[in-house]
């Protein structure tokens, strides 16, 4: 069985929140966003532990945990003792599940259940048990059912003489309502059940990660080490039926014994000596008074979870003594242990019940190479058992072991901020085959750990923008606010990345150069009273150059740049073939020519780039649409590529990101930084302080 959902409500900082959990999960986000949380609402649901009023989101209403489990077999259900099975059985419906838990500051948490039951309020179990509450004999109890149900009166049996003959046949009558008279609610578990529900559930082994690990490395129960050790060890049980034997010998000189139905004293003389003693004293003051010593004998299982485990590694010590990282790796290799002797279990009937391992940051202390082998240990795992863990490791993003991930992230909200799940869902389809090649180490970084992404061209952007910022304002430092900066690798990659980032729940904003209004625009995802502004610009630009002359001469690069597009190619051979077919027949074909003047239609969009950046008018002329964009979290470089951007001086060869750190370097000041680019109108701040407020604006 699998823990497929729960709903959180109510609990810490998540005040309604929904986790979609798989066979290996990720919670991913910033610190303090909720991500533990979550983990610690599945522990309390599972294990119903009480809550008190700091745990509550509003302390004045109830914390509550709706659980959903799925692939619920016959073997499951086997755990259960044969009266309890048979009240569950028929509350799991295709394999599912459903459990509440609802618990109110201080008071014991209440389980309840989720169930299909009659919309008709009078056919429900509750109106059925007052209609025949208090009714004696078959007459009172045959006239209850005429006249609370007419319409079952007529094919009653004659032997109506118990309210629960009664009560069978009308739910024998109920049990054919169509699905559209039907209704999920919640209600009390059957009685009896509570106490052994938690047999049919997973059993959590939580693993948080903020703790003292000398504490949990203890053997104890009550800690998830010792837990993992006492799994290993129980497995010896019933390879040691001789020590057992010698327990119960043990047992008998210690304690009276009932033996074929009798009480027997075999005790030591010693022990009966001593309570006799104990005994005399107690009577002279107690005269009718017996005392029995129960000396409880040591349990196999006690024996066997007191082990503790030396490590030598150079020097010979408890582990609890040894290293964070080593301690950690211990945990995880008796994890990996008892998962590899489950799959070597032949047990049939009765299946085990499941483990949910939730641990907390499990690359913590660890290597960034013992994190991927410890990330392929826990993928090895969740092919027997549940994992989730919360992570803030890249490594941890794997296509086709960890398909589910789920973004965690803080968002404002009165009274008080609240974490906000968003399930990425990962399916291996041809569809998400391109989110998976976006998906590399840094762009799953800035993903999971950013509060939001910037997206650019360049290839040293990013370095450059983050000088000029710590310049301009020492509140805008990219790392210290989260804000994740991704290179796009090309205009037309605008849209994918940001439906990439944005189904994570995060704020994506772009900075493009000039030529993005002109070249592959549609990418950058702009609205439609955006692409009015921008036909309005590109008509008077237009005009402009028709005016003025002015026309643009490609370089080599760009030249170069264009024929290696796919698109460009396949135009090239289009064209050449229709200039051939024209020299063969000397006869002008329209289309050829049509074909042939596609070959140059896109020197256009330099034209309009060099008059944007030369002409004042055409300058002025795309003012309106750099602040619509701007509106939109789209920044656009009204002089052209970042390269426009550096100081007078800089050197104009070699390798960009070395010009990209020269420049940098000779950025020392504010007044510098600000000298960089001009006002758009008048009254306004520099180009790049007003971009850069705008990347930061809500931060």
């Amino acid at each position: 069985m699998l823990l497929e959902q729960i709903d959180i409500t109510n609990f810490k900082g998540l005040r309604a929140a929904t986790f979609k959990a798989t066979k290996f999960s990720c919670l991913v986000g910033e610190n303090n966003a909720g991500k533990s949380t979550v983990l610690q609402a599945i522990v309390g649901a599972l294990k119903q532990v009480s809550l008190s009023s700091s745990q509550l989101y509003d302390p004045e209403l109830c914390g509550e945990f709706k659980l959903v489990f799925s692939g619920i077999g016959n073997a499951d259900l086997e755990r259960l003792g044969e009266t309890h099975r048979g009240k569950i059985e028929p509350l799991v419906v295709q394999g599912r599940f459903t459990l509440i838990v609802r618990c109110k500051a201080g008071e014991k948490a209440e389980y309840r259940i989720l169930r299909k039951v009659p919309r008709e309020a009078r056919y429900r179990d509750e109106a059925i048990e007052q209609v025949f509450k208090g009714k004696r004999g078959g007459n009172a109890i045959r006239a209850a059912l005429e006249e609370s149900y007419p319409e079952f009166i007529a094919n009653a049996p004659e032997d109506l003489s118990t309210i629960a003959k009664a009560t069978e046949y009308l739910q024998h009558c109920l049990a054919i309502l169509n699905e559209e008279e039907l209704e999920m609610v919640d209600g009390p578990l059957p009685s009896g059940m509570a106490p052994s529900i938690t047999t049919l559930m997973p059993e959590p082994i939580y693993i948080p990660a903020v703790k003292n690990l000398a504490d949990d490395m203890k053997t104890t129960q009550s800690t998830s080490f010792g837990r993992l050790l006492g799994l290993l060890l129980e497995d010896m049980e019933p390879d040691l039926a001789r020590i057992s034997d010698s327990l119960l010998q043990l047992d008998t000189l210690l304690n009276r014994i009932t033996r074929d139905g009798l009480r027997v004293d075999e005790r030591h003389a010693k022990v009966r000596s001593l309570e006799n003693l104990l005994e005399g004293i107690l009577c002279q003051n107690f005269p009718s008074a017996k005392v029995e010593l129960a000396i409880p004998p040591p349990q196999l299982r006690t024996i066997l979870n007191t082990a503790e485990i030396y490590i030598d590694d150079g020097s010979r010590d408890l582990i609890e003594n040894k290293g964070d990282g080593i301690k950690r790796s211990l945990t995880f290799a008796l994890l990996q242990a008892y998962v590899q002797k489950q799959r070597e279990r032949t047990d049939e009937g009765a299946a085990q019940r499941p483990l949910l391992f939730l641990f907390e940051e499990p690359e913590l202390y660890l290597h960034p190479r013992s994190q991927k082998v410890l990330f392929d240990t826990l993928a090895a795992i969740s092919s027997a058992h549940q994992v989730i863990v919360t992570t803030h490791s890249p490594l941890f993003f794997a296509p086709g072991v960890t398909a589910g991930f789920t973004r965690v992230a803080k968002e404002a909200s009165a009274p008080k901020p609240v974490g906000v799940l968003y399930p990425i869902d990962f399916a291996l389809d041809g569809a998400s085959a391109e989110v998976f090649r976006l998906a590399r180490f840094e762009n799953a970084d800035a993903a999971f750990f950013s509060s939001r992404v910037v997206l650019f061209e360049g290839q040293s952007d990013d370095s450059y923008l983050k000088h000029i910022a710590r310049k301009l304002s020492l509140d805008w430092d990219f790392e210290r606010k989260s804000i994740g900066l991704v290179r796009v690798d090309g205009k037309g990659n605008f849209g994918k990345y940001r439906a990439f980032f944005q189904s994570f729940g995060m704020k994506v904003m772009i900075v493009a150069d000039l030529d993005a209004l002109f070249k592959d625009y549609e990418h950058l995802g702009a609205n439609e009273a955006s692409n009015a502004i921008r036909a309005t610009a590109i008509q008077s630009i237009d005009a402009r150059i028709q005016e003025t002359g002015l026309a643009a001469t490609p370089t080599a690069s760009q030249i170069r740049d264009r024929f290696n597009r796919h698109s460009f190619r396949a135009k090239y051979t289009n064209a050449r073939a229709g200039l051939r077919n024209m020299q063969a027949t000397r006869v002008v074909d329209d289309d050829a020519l049509a074909q042939l003047d596609s070959l140059f239609s896109w020197e256009s969009e330099l034209t309009r780039c060099l008059a944007c950046r030369e002409d004042p008018v055409c300058a002025t002329a795309i003012v309106p649409l750099l602040d619509h964009l701007k509106t939109q979290g789209i920044c656009v470089l009204s002089k052209g590529a970042i390269e426009e951007y550096y100081p007078d001086g800089c050197p104009a060869d070699g390798s960009k990101p070395n010009r990209a750190l020269k420049a940098a370097s000779m950025i020392e000041t504010e007044a510098h930084a600000l000298a960089l680019s001009q006002p758009l109108g008048t009254g306004r701040s520099p180009e790049l302080k007003e971009i850069l407020a705008e990347l930061f604006s809500g931060l």
